[in-house]
């Protein structure tokens, strides 16, 4: 129970938080790409950070969630947000993505160290939110500091 109850907790602080908040403005687009690339890559850095810990290779992880968030934050992210106009939602969708991506990178060889035993769901699920609430406040931080 315990369990569930800090992941419906992460899944409301990053809809409320809008876990990428990066709204673009032609005027500064250079900003706009410094808190994209510090918001993506921070939470690529604590996704990989905390699989390392499931015996997962770190590098790799972390090439791998990086550019999957960048993929992610254009082809997915954004439109829902658009289409939706819930970010509840929005970040529900998003973080099932990323869970299911890093259960899929966690089956291929490249990416498990020594020792690696398998990921479970919940855990690829929990570095999901994770990455994603911290990824807002890095960029919360950024944009009003």
């Amino acid at each position: 129970m315990k369990k569930w109850l800090l992941i419906i907790v992460l899944l409301i602080a990053s809809g409320e938080a809008m876990a990428n908040p990066v709204n673009f403005d032609p005027n500064g687009w250079i900003g706009w790409v410094m808190v994209l690339g510090s918001t993506l890559g921070l939470e690529a850095i604590v996704t990989a950070v905390i699989l390392l810990f499931c015996n997962m290779e770190l590098w790799p992880t972390f090439a791998a969630v990086f550019l999957a968030n960048i993929f992610i934050f254009f082809a997915i992210f954004r439109p829902v947000v658009l289409a939706v106009n819930n970010l509840l939602v929005a970040e529900a969708v998003i973080v099932a993505i990323d869970a299911a991506f890093i259960k899929i990178i966690s089956m291929i060889d490249i990416f498990q160290g020594e020792g690696f035993n398998g990921l479970k769901w919940r855990t690829a699920f929990i570095c999901a939110a994770i990455g994603n609430v911290l990824s807002y406040f890095m960029g919360n931080v950024i944009t009003k500091g």
